[in-house]
């Protein structure tokens, strides 16, 4: 993959317009010239951009808050140390939305700065799409990894909930939140994940022909025609190269499930918050506020109902891929919007959340304003070793795709 950042430029002057990190290492040179990212790098030459919601020894930890601005971490996040202890060398904290949650930072998107990178881990990936470190890793509870990761052109894999350790992470939803990775390529993420993720051999990948599934496309009728086009083109490509399309029908079944996503997220926020929503109240911003003051009219017994609709949809999702390789679907509904105001929508990657499978996010060509299409492909439990095969197949037919402004 080519590097669009100019060489030339050194660490500050990027950070500088980006504003993607939140602390820097004291032993980070920021006045050097950026290094060329290789795809093939070890991961003893990785740098890494931890999202600020990972406790890093000797760091702050301020989980995109005011209450939390001036705390310092005693111990160092399991993913972390993993990946110290693999000469992954850190690089600083990241900016992340509050909590989690809504409220923007101001980071931008490394491809135009008149747009958003998306959220909430949009430190990581706008710091992988500028070139300016070679990893990252962030946080997922809603569509929080595959979404930035699509509106930065980056790759983003998120693995099989409880693939990564969570263990000195500020967890806001517990039955949602997974922690996945960013790179500028699929071995990119495939080295991270090999040294901080314990993930499954999964069944192998049979010979032949693979079987992608695509819901209808009248599925996705509320996405950008960006979106449908690239998702389409992508359709076409698996045909032309052999694989076999296979058919799902319409896709309602995962928009049935964003609901109960929504019930568990912020029936889940607001007890993760308590201390803060009691205690510091003031310190938290209105859009977090409003959103809390929303969920606490989720009862427990509604909260009960949409655990049992997420246990039922991953099982109706299991027997969708007895017969499939993976899915084909958007990651984002629409290119990035214009502005900071708004991370934009998690869409059906709520979902996906909810279902706890492995999905990943390929980088398309820039379709409007240097703005990159993306596909995201999605494979059953346990199956991340195939997604990342499946993935690094597609990676490069993926990256031709695009077409001009619309």
């Amino acid at each position: 993959m080519m590097n669009t950042r100019p060489k030339s430029k050194s660490f500050v002057e990027v950070e500088t317009q980006l504003k993607a990190f939140v602390h820097v290492s004291a032993d980070v040179d920021t006045s050097a010239p950026l290094s060329e990212i290789r795809p093939s790098a070890p991961i003893s030459d990785a740098t890494l951009a931890v999202k600020d919601l990972f406790d890093v020894q000797g760091m702050p930890t301020s989980c995109g808050s005011p209450i939390y601005v001036n705390t310092i971490a005693t111990k160092t996040a399991e993913v972390v140390r993993r990946a110290q202890d693999a000469g992954v060398k850190v690089m600083g904290k990241t900016v992340t939305t509050e909590f989690a949650t809504f409220k923007p930072g101001p980071t931008a998107n490394p491809q135009n700065m008149a747009y958003t990178p998306g959220g909430s881990s949009s430190g990581s990936a706008a710091s992988v799409g500028a070139g300016m470190v070679s990893h990252g890793i962030g946080t997922q509870t809603a569509g929080s990894v595959i979404r930035p990761a699509a509106y930065c052109g980056i790759v983003g894999f998120l693995p099989t909930m409880g693939a990564i350790s969570r263990d000195g992470l500020k967890v806001v939803s517990p039955s949602l939140d997974r922690v996945g990775v960013f790179g500028r390529s699929v071995e990119a993420v495939r080295t991270l994940s090999a040294a901080v993720a314990d993930l499954r051999q999964g069944a192998d990948t049979k010979n032949g022909p693979k079987r992608i599934g695509f819901f209808s496309d009248d599925t996705w009728e509320d996405a950008d025609s960006f979106t449908q086009d690239t998702l389409l083109q992508f359709k076409a490509k698996v045909q032309q190269s052999g694989d076999i399309v296979v058919d799902l029908g319409n896709g309602q079944k995962l928009f049935d499930l964003i609901d109960a996503q929504c019930d568990v997220m912020g029936y889940e926020v607001i007890h993760a918050l308590a201390h803060e929503l009691t205690n510091h109240s003031d310190l938290i911003s209105d859009q977090l506020n409003a959103y809390c003051k929303d969920a606490a009219e989720i009862t427990a017994e509604k909260y009960a109902a949409a655990i049992e609709v997420g246990q039922a949809g991953r099982a109706w999702i299991e027997t969708l891929f007895a017969n499939l390789d993976a899915i084909a679907s958007p990651s984002a509904k629409t290119l990035p919007p214009r502005g900071l105001a708004s991370t934009g929508d998690p869409y059906v990657n709520r979902a996906w959340s909810l279902l706890y499978t492995p999905c990943i996010t390929l980088p398309a060509s820039p379709l409007n304003d240097n703005l990159k299409g993306a596909v995201q492909l999605v494979a059953g439990f346990g199956q991340d070793q195939k997604l990342l095969d499946l993935a690094e197949q597609y990676q490069t037919c993926v990256a031709k795709i695009g077409g001009a402004a619309k």
